[in-house]
């Protein structure tokens, strides 16, 4: 099996090793040598003790079919890229980091119909909904479905992620400063959202979502008025189902977590507690409690997300990988676009 990966950034190093980890042969491609280079010498030894020489590194595509290509760069270059990747018809399924484009609907409705008319198997990187504590909760709202209230929060400072990338100095050094392009609070930690918005459709398909809608935001910006510091919105499904959703780049004490209350229980899922070592989903109903405790690490984050990706490449069957479909994804970036003008 083979990939290849556009953007030889944090992403792109995750990816590789989560690729490598299952022995499938890796192709690193990016226009800019000196991010080569350190992703080489710097970042992936650093992090994952050598150098993987069977990771090919290069300045552009080679003309090799592949199973899987990856976008992995900033996020106002994902719409061009992958056009331009799904023409070449180079590869069975494309996988594209999020959040999947900029805020702006009038890209969205062009990106949609392209892909709808080369029907391409895209996918986009929200791997907390494939963890296991993840696909737990799923699996006991598909048998307790009348979710009355889900409350979702993803509180984090973003000093983790220039931790990640000692490179830029700050955030008006690349994308992550400016929402329109895709940064911000609202679009960066667009994995809360989108755990949010797939519990309202856990009955269906995801290809076949049924959008709720927006009630209110309030989103207030930095000083400059070039990104969204903390964002919270309210949404009400076709069920009546209200979604609370709260956001923000200043928590330092991150809180990543997802309440949902139903006609019989009430489900409290928290992602990287325990010194961020383990997902915990708390169930209580009837006066009985239960505690469930699930093993993550960033590495572990990536390897579930390509085990999925490799086991439907296999069986030839994506219905497993519905949830992080490209359309759920691409109506965040729409939600974007009204919240964030």
């Amino acid at each position: 099996m083979k990939a290849r990966i556009f953007g030889a950034g944090s992403i792109g190093n995750h990816l590789s090793f989560a690729l490598r980890s299952l022995k499938i042969d890796v192709e690193v491609v990016d226009i800019d040598k000196d991010a080569l280079l350190r992703m080489k010498n710097s970042i992936y030894p650093s992090r994952y003790g050598t150098w993987d020489s069977n990771i090919n590194l290069s300045l552009s595509p080679s003309d090799n079919l592949v199973d899987l290509e990856i976008i992995g760069t900033p996020p106002d270059t994902h719409a061009d890229i992958l056009k331009e990747r799904i023409k070449k018809d180079k590869s069975r399924i494309w996988l594209v980091e999020k959040p999947f484009i900029v805020p702006d609907n009038n890209l969205c409705d062009e990106l949609s119909d392209f892909i709808e008319k080369s029907n391409a198997k895209v996918f986009c990187g929200y791997n907390h909904s494939l963890s296991p504590a993840f696909q737990s909760l799923v699996e006991h709202l598909k048998s307790d479905n009348e979710i009355k209230l889900i409350d979702a929060y993803w509180l984090e400072h973003w000093g983790g992620i220039f931790n990640a990338h000692p490179w830029l100095e700050g955030p008006s050094s690349s994308y992550l400063g400016y929402s329109r392009r895709g940064g911000g609070a609202f679009m960066e930690h667009s994995h809360g959202i989108h755990l949010a918005l797939a519990l309202c459709n856990i009955k269906n398909d995801f290809r076949d979502f049924s959008f709720p809608k927006l009630i209110s935001s309030n989103s207030i910006f930095d000083i400059s008025e070039s990104y969204d510091q903390s964002s919270q919105l309210v949404f009400e499904d076709f069920e009546g189902t209200i979604i609370r959703y709260t956001t923000d780049v200043l928590t330092k004490n991150v809180n990543k977590s997802i309440r949902v209350e139903t006609s019989k229980a009430l489900y409290q899922l928290s992602f990287a507690v325990n010194n961020g070592q383990s997902d915990s989903l708390r169930i209580i109903s009837k006066d009985k409690e239960k505690n469930l405790n699930y093993p993550r690490s960033r590495r572990l984050d990536f390897e579930h997300e390509v085990k999925f990706l490799k086991n439907c490449l296999i069986k030839k069957d994506f219905s497993n990988l519905s949830i992080i479909d490209w359309r759920l994804a691409l109506h965040i970036s729409r939600i974007g676009n009204q919240i964030l003008n």
